[in-house]
């Protein structure tokens, strides 16, 4: 998948579980905007060349229909890019930043507080499109609009947390049993040297 190749050039994702994106709703809206814009430039090109016939026109309505066009690829792009990449430690955000250009943002799973989900309006609702909200400790909020089926996405960080606790949680344990092992062997060890120190001097 393309977006898999480009950001592999930001971040680590040999370790991803799953990669979150926008709605194909949101790419739909921005390909129709664009072509109705591109189609109005001709209208307005059309026009003028009739009103006021000149060579000069369609070079200057090819420059400004080439600008226009490449501009709404990059956004697209942009916004084709945008994604959380969710791996068995941690997530990251990664997002568009200005042209072509983008930062992450990279969390533990520990660090989260609330996920959440919500629509802004009637179009959202129609088109079945949701903003998702992580919450840090501190009240830090990082949003993530315009995703589908929120309900699984939500559910799926909630058990990529959980299962980043429960190893978490064994690792400690484990942690912890081999201190106390540690400690036996050395207790032992000590009541060892104390107990021959304490038969040499008996012998004395």
């Amino acid at each position: 998948m393309l977006r898999n190749v480009l950001i592999k050039k930001y971040v680590d994702t040999k370790d991803t579980q799953r990669i979150i994106g926008h709605s194909s709703v949101v790419y739909i809206k921005k390909a129709i905007i664009t072509i109705v814009l591109l189609f109005l430039l001709y209208v307005i090109f059309a026009l003028l060349d009739q009103s006021n016939p000149a060579e000069y026109w369609k070079w200057v309505f090819w420059i400004l229909w080439l600008i226009l066009f490449a501009k709404r690829v990059i956004d697209f792009l942009n916004l084709y890019l945008d994604c959380l990449i969710l791996s068995k430690d941690n997530i990251t955000f990664f997002l568009w930043d200005w042209l072509l250009e983008y930062k992450t943002e990279i969390f533990s799973w520990n660090k989260i507080n609330t996920i959440s989900w919500n629509q802004n309006g009637f179009w959202d609702k129609v088109t079945g499109k949701w903003d998702i909200l992580i919450k840090l400790e501190f009240d830090t909020e990082f949003p993530f609009a315009d995703v589908n089926s929120p309900k699984k996405q939500v559910r799926k960080l909630m058990m990529m947390k959980e299962d980043f606790l429960s190893r978490q949680k064994q690792q400690v344990e484990k942690d912890l049993s081999e201190d106390n092992e540690r400690f036996t062997v050395l207790v032992e060890a000590m009541s060892e040297v104390v107990k021959e120190y304490l038969d040499n001097k008996d012998y004395s």
